[in-house]
C-alpha cells in the first residue's frame, strides 16, 4: 500500500512540475515534498529523486516546445503570406505642368494640376475568381458616371479560359479599345481613343475575351498559340455626351491577330529589349441613343444610331516600337436635326481620327535608368460636340481653353521621357497644333511626373 501511495505521489508531483509555467518557482512542490518527508511517507533519497525527475521532465518539455515553436510560427507566417498574396494594392500619381502661350488675343495656360491620382486593388477572392478595382481621386474633370472617378470595378471568372475564354462582369474596357492606358508615350489620350465608345473606353457590362487583346480583363492566352485574340461584350449604352448610361444596349466586338504568337508590351517604350513581334486588328461597336443637349438634336427624344469602327496595328523589336490606329464614329438621327461642332445643322454626325507614331528607348544601366524619344502625328476631323476640343480637360472649361481646342486639323508631337526606375518617370511632350477649322496654329508643352506604386 505504501509503495502504491509513493508511486501516486511521484506521478502527481511530476505532472504538477511540468504543468507549472517555466518562469514560476518550484517552491510549492518542494514544500509538499518536504512535508511528506517529515511525515515519514517519503525518505530523503525519495524526495531527491523526485526533484531530479521533475527537473529532467521540465527540461524535456521546454526543449520540445522550442522545437515546435518555429514550426508553428512558420506555418502562421505562410498562411498570412498566402492570403496576402491574393490581393495587391497599386496606384499612380501624375502631377503635371501645362504651358500654352498667349496669342491672338487669347490668354495662355500656365498651370500646375494633378492629372491622375489613382489607386486600386486587384487579386483573387477565391480560386479562379479574380477582381479589379480602380478609383480616380484627382477629379480634374467633373465626374462622368461611366469612368472618370470609378474606373474599373469588375469580377473575372476563369473557369472557361481554356475553351471559350475569360468571362468578366462589371465596369471595364469595351472590346476594341486599342490601347490599354497603362504606360504611354504620349501624355494625353490619342484622338483615336477619344473617339472610342464609352467614357475613356469603359462601360458597364459583360464580356467574353481571350488573349492579350483583352487585357487586363482577359486572363487566358490567345487561340492557336497566342495568335488569335478576341473580345465580345454587351454594355449599358452611354449617350453621346458621356454623362449617363441610357436604357439601351451597346454591343462591341474586337479581333486581333499576332502572327508571331509573341505578346506585346503594355509600355510604348521598350527600355528592356523585346523580341520582334507585330500585330493588327479591328473593332466594331453599335448602340442606340436618345437625343442629348450636347448634340442639340431636335426634336428631343429622337432615336440615334451610333456606330464605331477602328483599325490598329503595332510592331516592336529590340528597343523600337511603332503604332498606328484609325477610328470612325458616326451618329445617324434618322431624319432629325443636330448642330455639329462647326455650328451647322445636319441629320448625322461623323468623326474620324488617325494616329501614327514610333518610339526608341535607350537603357542607361541595368537598374532601370533610361531615356526615350518618340514622335507622333495625328489628324482629326470631329463633328461630335462632346468629343475633342483637346485642351478642354486640362485645367477646366474656361473660354480660352475651349478656344485652344481643335476639332479639325493636324497635330505634331515630340516626346522625351526619363525613366529613373521602373516606377518613376518624367514625361515631356511638345505639341504643335494646326487647325483647319478657322483656328490658328499654336504650340503647347506638358511635363509631368509619373509615379507608380
Amino acid at each position: 500500500m505504501k509503495l502504491i501511495l509513493k508511486s501516486l505521489i511521484i506521478g502527481g508531483v511530476l505532472f504538477c512540475s511540468v504543468s507549472i509555467n517555466a518562469s514560476s518557482s518550484h517552491a510549492y512542490a518542494d514544500a509538499v515534498l518536504d512535508a511528506l518527508q517529515q511525515k515519514g511517507l517519503l525518505s530523503k533519497s525519495d524526495v531527491d529523486n523526485i526533484k531530479q525527475q521533475a527537473t529532467a521532465a521540465e527540461l524535456d518539455s521546454i526543449k520540445q516546445s522550442k522545437q515546435e515553436t518555429p514550426k508553428k510560427i512558420q506555418s502562421t507566417v505562410s498562411a498570412i503570406a498566402k492570403n496576402a498574396s491574393k490581393f495587391k494594392v497599386w496606384g499612380r500619381l501624375q502631377p503635371r505642368y501645362t504651358f500654352v502661350p498667349s496669342e491672338n488675343g487669347l490668354e495662355g495656360t500656365n498651370s500646375f494640376t494633378l492629372r491622375r491620382a489613382r489607386f486600386g486593388l486587384k487579386g483573387y477572392v477565391a480560386d479562379k475568381f479574380g477582381f479589379r478595382f480602380q478609383y480616380e481621386a484627382a477629379n480634374e474633370v467633373q465626374g462622368l458616371s461611366n469612368a472618370t472617378n470609378l474606373l474599373d470595378a469588375w469580377v473575372r471568372f476563369e473557369h472557361f479560359e481554356d475553351t471559350i475564354g475569360t468571362l468578366t462582369i462589371g465596369q471595364q474596357f469595351i472590346p476594341g479599345y486599342n490601347r490599354r492606358p497603362q504606360v504611354t508615350a504620349s501624355v494625353e489620350r490619342k484622338f483615336t481613343e477619344y473617339l472610342s465608345p464609352g467614357a475613356a473606353g469603359r462601360a458597364r457590362g459583360i464580356t467574353l475575351r481571350r488573349g492579350d487583346f483583352g487585357l487586363p480583363e482577359a486572363h487566358a492566352p490567345g487561340l492557336f498559340g497566342n495568335r488569335l485574340h478576341y473580345g465580345i461584350g454587351f454594355f449599358n449604352g452611354p449617350d453621346l455626351s458621356l454623362n449617363n448610361d441610357n436604357n439601351d444596349t451597346l454591343f462591341g466586338v474586337g479581333v486581333g491577330v499576332r502572327p508571331t504568337g509573341v505578346s506585346y508590351s503594355d509600355d510604348e517604350y521598350s527600355f528592356k529589349p523585346r523580341p520582334f513581334t507585330y500585330g493588327f486588328g479591328g473593332a466594331y461597336s453599335q448602340s442606340k441613343d436618345s437625343g442629348t443637349l450636347d448634340t442639340r438634336f431636335q426634336p428631343v427624344g429622337v432615336r440615334l444610331d451610333n456606330e464605331w469602327y477602328s483599325l490598329f496595328a503595332d510592331v516592336q523589336g529590340g528597343h523600337w516600337r511603332g503604332w498606328v490606329s484609325w477610328a470612325l464614329f458616326e451618329s445617324d438621327a434618322e431624319g432629325a436635326l443636330a448642330r455639329n461642332t462647326g455650328g451647322q445643322v445636319t441629320d448625322s454626325l461623323s468623326s474620324s481620327a488617325l494616329t501614327l507614331g514610333f518610339s526608341r528607348a535607350f537603357a542607361l544601366n541595368s537598374d532601370g535608368l533610361g531615356v526615350a524619344l518618340a514622335l507622333q502625328y495625328q489628324y482629326l476631323d470631329n463633328e461630335h460636340p462632346s468629343r475633342t476640343m483637346f485642351f478642354r480637360p486640362l485645367t477646366g472649361r474656361s473660354a480660352d481653353e475651349v478656344a485652344r481646342g481643335m476639332n479639325k486639323g493636324d497635330v505634331y508631337q515630340a516626346m522625351l521621357t526619363w525613366q529613373f526606375d521602373k516606377n518613376v518617370r518624367l514625361i515631356n511632350e511638345l505639341s504643335y497644333y494646326e487647325p483647319d477649322d478657322g483656328g490658328f496654329s499654336y504650340p503647347a508643352f506638358i511635363s509631368q511626373f509619373q509615379i507608380d506604386f
